[in-house]
């Protein structure tokens, strides 16, 4: 950039350079297909996680937009230092120890879901679901304590490709119960019930199987400036929780 002389007692020159700060946002990039936190719908970059960090930057004065990534290219671009920040990776700093870490934005709980009369009487996992069949996304990894229910022969899995077509089949009875993340099946359910296909009752949790925490990682080599915006970040995003923006935002995900 070149570099401008203005008079130190120049008003209208510090407008400027004020106003010419403002513009040069922070470079964030963002998982696009990650329904419902961080997707692509339209066109248009949308979700929970967007709309809280568009929130949080609206309250910073901050310029930076997130954008949409695939989500391994974004985990690159974030390494190399082509883009300042990434959302939402977990906590991983053994697997990636090139990302430094905001405060937790939003807790994801990966469950299980089961309809009907047997719902009321499940608790204990995995004895409590000997012998029946769960629904799982296809290639999704629901964790060792699933992988070894289904080893030891007290579960079995069936998968299909979409949230979708997985609670269609637990609703018809084809599947006992159903594991993915908390929101995305309560997300789904609400499309689902506005669409005639769920009746809005009869699909309960029944077991937490683990809790991860989402996150705006940048680079632990991040220039001053973007570590400087993180601090910010965080302070807004503790304002949020505070406020209970946060559970706003999520909760019209869920209508």
């Amino acid at each position: 950039m070149r570099k401008i002389s203005l008079p130190k007692t120049s008003l209208l020159g510090l407008l400027l350079l004020v106003a010419c700060s403002r513009t040069l946002g922070l470079s964030i990039g963002a998982d696009e297909a990650y329904k419902p936190y961080s997707f692509k719908h339209n066109g248009e970059l949308t979700g929970i996680y967007t709309d809280i960090i568009r929130s949080a930057l609206k309250q910073m004065g901050d310029p930076s937009q997130p954008q949409p990534l695939p989500w391994k290219r974004g985990l690159i671009a974030l390494e190399s230092g082509r883009i300042d920040a990434l959302y939402p990776p977990y906590y991983r700093p053994q697997q990636r120890p090139y990302m430094a870490y905001s405060t937790p934005i939003l807790e994801e709980k990966l469950v299980i879901v089961c309809a009907g009369d047997k719902a009321e009487t499940l608790s204990q996992f995995p004895q409590d679901y000997q012998g029946m069949i769960l629904g799982q996304n296809a290639g999704y990894s629901s964790g060792s304590a699933v992988e070894q229910a289904v080893q030891s022969g007290t579960v079995k899995i069936s998968e299909a490709n979409t949230t979708r077509a997985n609670l269609l089949k637990l609703i018809s009875g084809r599947i006992d119960c159903y594991i993915n993340d908390s929101l995305s099946i309560r997300y789904e359910l609400a499309k689902m019930q506005k669409a005639g296909e769920y009746n809005g009752s009869g699909i309960k949790e029944t077991h937490t199987l683990s809790v991860e925490q989402g996150y705006l990682a940048i680079n632990t080599n991040a220039s001053e400036k973007v570590k400087a915006f993180i601090q910010r970040f965080n302070q807004s995003i503790a304002d949020m929780k505070a406020s209970g923006e946060i559970d706003a935002i999520i909760n019209r995900y869920l209508q």
